[in-house]
């Protein structure tokens, strides 16, 4: 297992800890968890993300690069995600990266389409305990091919049984490894058996609304009714299976759970994006073109610490601790947040976090609360008529290991 207890670290992850509790605007501390875009280069055309086009090799990262946010960046990090707005498994050298981040002593984590059939590679993840995610949006081979266009089913179902046979062979468990789900119009029907699927591998399940214009006939509030019935569908999968399924934010917004989705956000004081060209920005939600407004400096003009005590973090963090008089136009994204996300992996850096965890399960189906904005063809301030009433919506946190 990679050594996150060294001296430098465990320092580091204190007075971050202290700082964040604090509200600091200027810290001492260090990003723990880095996001290191490897490639904008992507091997699939998502009709919900964008299309992949050709390789272009102008989108990814320079070695000189990548060693150089490693030599001052990776010493005092606990998990490097080495993933963007790209698929940085097409990259030839990505195994090069992963042993150099491993080399560090830092935790690698992935966030993956899982379409590469590169045994040795998902073995060598999950063997070092890598914290793998896979995007699976569908169970079925036409509206997956549809959804992720390029992408074949059958390959992503062997490579699951890959990861979930080396975690066992290994010993290593398949805790660092989940499904996320962008829960989608055209998939809501299989989010059933997409529960099971993960349920007999042993993984669990993180939940995701799909963001869409709100006038897009693919904007879930256009199809509230079906999306409470296969979250209830779901909800009885996981209890009747075990999976854990877990929702990474309010599939609807009048389903937001407000006492988990209102906390104050780490990313300021504890994460760290630095895109494939050097600029930094400092949440993973925030990538790619249309997180281009949130990037807060450049790593090939400015010093990584002018960046990160600069204004604009300062800016930013002062923003977050006091966020329940509302966040500026600046950062205006993040108010969605605060009205509707639970927790990513935010309890891996932030312990205390594990309270905001939300299971889905058949007590606790955060559907059918009613709204002020019921959405198209349903009156103010009642549940769809197909639902049934929820008395309330609780979660639990996560059990100790």
């Amino acid at each position: 297992m990679p050594e996150l207890t060294s001296a430098s670290r465990k320092a580091n992850r204190e007075l971050n800890l202290q700082e964040f509790a604090a509200g600091s605007t200027s810290l001492l501390s260090r990003p723990r968890v880095l996001f290191v875009e490897l490639t904008e280069n992507c091997n699939l055309s998502c009709p919900m993300c964008r299309s992949g086009g050709a390789f272009d090799r102008s989108k990814n990262m320079s070695v000189e690069l990548f060693d150089h946010i490693a030599e001052e960046l990776f010493p005092t990090a606990e998990i490097v995600d080495l993933r963007g707005w790209g698929e940085s498994t097409v990259l030839r050298n990505f195994p090069e990266y992963v042993d150099k981040t491993l080399a560090y002593g830092c935790r690698v984590r992935l966030v993956t389409n899982l379409t590469v059939p590169n045994e040795r590679l998902w073995r060598h993840l999950v063997r070092n305990r890598s914290l793998i995610t896979v995007s699976f949006d569908a169970a079925e081979e036409a509206t997956f091919a549809a959804l992720r266009t390029g992408a074949k089913l059958r390959t992503i179902l062997r490579n699951l049984e890959i990861l979930a046979d080396e975690a066992r062979v290994s010993g290593v468990g398949t805790d660092g490894i989940n499904l996320n789900v962008v829960v989608q119009a055209a998939a809501l029907d299989e989010l059933d058996r997409i529960i099971e699927i993960a349920g007999g591998l042993g993984f669990r399940v993180h939940l995701a609304p799909v963001t869409l214009g709100s006038d897009d006939p693919g904007n879930l509030r256009f199809h509230r009714e079906r999306l409470a019935r296969a979250v209830r569908k779901a909800a009885a999968v996981a209890e009747e299976t075990g999976a854990d399924v877990r929702l990474a934010a309010a599939l609807d917004e009048g389903w937001a759970v407000s006492e988990h989705a209102g906390k104050t956000c780490t990313h300021p004081w504890m994460y760290c994006y630095v895109n494939h060209t050097g600029k930094v920005g400092f949440c993973d939600h925030l990538i790619g073109a249309p997180g281009s407004a949130y990037l807060l400096g450049d790593l090939t003009t400015t010093p990584f610490e002018q960046i990160w005590n600069g204004d604009a973090y300062q800016r930013l963090r002062a923003e977050h601790a006091a966020w329940e008089r509302g966040i500026s136009p600046r950062f205006e994204e993040c108010n969605w947040c605060y009205r509707n996300r639970y927790v990513d992996f935010d309890e891996e850096s932030n312990p205390d976090y594990a309270q905001h965890i939300v299971r889905l399960t058949a007590a606790s189906c955060p559907a059918g609360v009613p709204r002020s904005d019921p959405g198209p063809g349903l009156p103010a301030g009642a549940p769809p008529a197909a639902l049934l009433p929820i008395a309330d919506v609780t979660s639990r946190a996560a059990h100790p290991e």
